[in-house]
């Protein structure tokens, strides 16, 4: 997955009558590959039913600094959440036989789930004392819908093992996180390959 799950941004918001400033900054570590497995289903010569299970995990590092008069507060939030990812979809090739046949087309739906989210947040008050917990951060959607499409190639080799790599664009009908400067992408483009039997 070529690009990074998180849209960082820095925001500052100064709320309405206080003297208050509020800084907000996200930075994460991402891996950017996921992995699972993949399943197909063949319905006809031209379409086919495919599920995959893809797993990959965010670390993300949230601080916000909340400034008044000479009095500075801090506030840093570290959470780490796995994502799944769950696309559906279906294929059509462009032929018959030859190269052409190899090329598909790839449609539909995906659901992303996330779990496991583990968070320390630690707070730095002005006369210097600290305070933590380990509150989980609550995400905005914890099964959250998308769509696919996709194109790749199918290669099957002489023992019926296919080789599929494949570019595949998903839209997100919204965010998993989503608070101040930490929200994730609704946008994403990705290069797979699959191995099935």
């Amino acid at each position: 997955m070529p690009f990074n799950v998180l849209n960082n941004k820095d925001v500052t918001v100064t709320p309405a009558n206080t003297s208050q400033s509020w800084s907000f900054s996200t930075s994460n570590t991402y891996l950017q590959v996921a992995f699972g497995p993949s399943l197909e289903l063949r319905l006809t010569r031209k379409f086919a039913l495919a599920g995959e299970f893809l797993y990959h995990r965010l670390n993300y590092t949230d601080t916000a600094t909340i400034m008044e008069s000479s009095n500075t507060t801090t506030i840093t939030e570290q959470t780490s959440a796995r994502f799944w990812d769950i696309p559906l979809l279906r294929y059509r090739g462009l032929a018959e036989s030859g190269f052409r046949s190899k090329i598909y087309f790839a449609g539909g739906g995906a659901v992303r789930k996330v779990s496991h989210i583990q968070t320390n947040n630690q707070t730095t008050l002005p006369d210097g004392s600290t305070a933590s917990n380990n509150t989980p951060t609550t995400p905005s959607e914890r099964n959250l819908p998308g769509a696919v499409i996709g194109v790749g190639l199918r290669l099957v080799d002489d023992f019926n093992l296919k080789l599929r790599p494949e570019l595949r664009f998903a839209r997100w009908m919204g965010e998993t996180f989503d608070s101040e400067s930490t929200r994730t992408r609704r946008d994403e483009l990705a290069v797979g390959i699959a191995l099935t039997f």
